[in-house]
């Protein structure tokens, strides 16, 4: 069976990629395992003879693509090859991890798994913004989030919400987030969100701060289509996706928010449980002992 080319991706920022990635390029050289590199990460070894491309063109290339950071270098990833869909697989260096479940000391067993066929492909929804605003029209993808908020702006901003064309509300608050699940675990939970199984078809509407309590998160089906009008005093707001701010908007220019087409492919190695991964980030175990003490 031909060994799958492998593509990698690194946050290089990070002491410990560093550390791993000289030893894991040998490793595949000894197997004879094909792969090619992110061209950044060449000043991290002193391997010769790897093959270098732009972090963009990596997924021309691979069959699997494997992302040594957190789950922000995961998210990054995930944009750099949208909508090629070539599966990733997330290495963790000692972050959070939501997303990048592999561990440094899990590495080389999952590559022996990943060789001998024992994994699966858990498909993530990804969003589409689209914002329409001086006779052109910009488009983001993301896979966490899309989020409208007043920026630095010290006052609340208005937000008019409708799906697909039905009205919803016009919220009061900081700002509003529309997460897909994969992001449920996100800044959507940060304030105050409901978390959701990652393979959900589902959206979910969220305000941050609003200035009423009754306005509370609100979970749609992922085949609907979210629009949401802000309204600024100072003129202008902020457009987020994934973390990164893209652009600040007139006020009342409005943002079209929905699933993307294209789907972030994740590789899942077996024993896998969301709920257990939960119970381990989220310390719920701990409860539990400190409640039968």
């Amino acid at each position: 069976m031909k060994a799958p080319r492998l593509g990698i991706i690194a946050n290089t920022g990070k002491p410990a990629v560093a550390d791993v990635l000289p030893g894991f390029f040998e490793w595949l050289q000894k197997r004879q395992i094909p792969f090619v590199v992110a061209s950044d990460i060449v000043a991290l070894t002193n391997i010769s003879s790897l093959t270098l491309l732009p972090p963009d063109k990596i997924a021309e290339h691979s069959d699997f693509i494997l992302s040594f950071g957190g789950d922000g270098t995961l998210l990054q990833t995930a944009h750099l090859i949208a909508p090629r869909e070539i599966p990733i697989i997330g290495v963790n260096m000692g972050g959070f991890g939501y997303l990048a479940e592999v561990g440094v000391e899990q590495l080389l067993p999952r590559m022996e798994d990943l060789l001998a066929g024992r994994y699966r492909i858990q498909n993530r929804t990804m969003l589409e913004a689209r914002v329409p605003e001086d006779a052109k029209t910009t488009t983001f993808l993301g896979l966490n989030d899309v989020v409208m908020e007043k920026g630095g702006f010290p006052r609340l901003i208005t937000l008019e919400t409708s799906v697909d064309g039905d009205y919803l509300n016009t919220f009061h608050a900081d700002g509003l987030i529309v997460s897909t699940p994969t992001g449920s675990t996100g800044y959507s939970l940060s304030v105050g969100g409901p978390i959701v199984e990652p393979d959900v078809n589902a959206l979910i509407i969220n305000p941050i701060s609003p200035h009423m309590l009754a306005n509370r998160p609100v979970v749609i089906n992922g085949a609907r289509s979210v629009e949401v009008v802000p309204f600024s005093p100072a003129g202008d707001y902020q457009l987020t996706v994934d973390g990164q701010v893209m652009m600040r908007p007139k006020s009342g220019t409005r943002v079209v928010v929905k699933s993307a087409q294209c789907k972030t492919r994740v590789v899942i190695f077996e024993p896998h449980s969301f709920h257990a991964l939960l119970r381990n980030k989220l310390h719920w175990h701990d409860q539990l002992s400190a409640a039968g003490e």
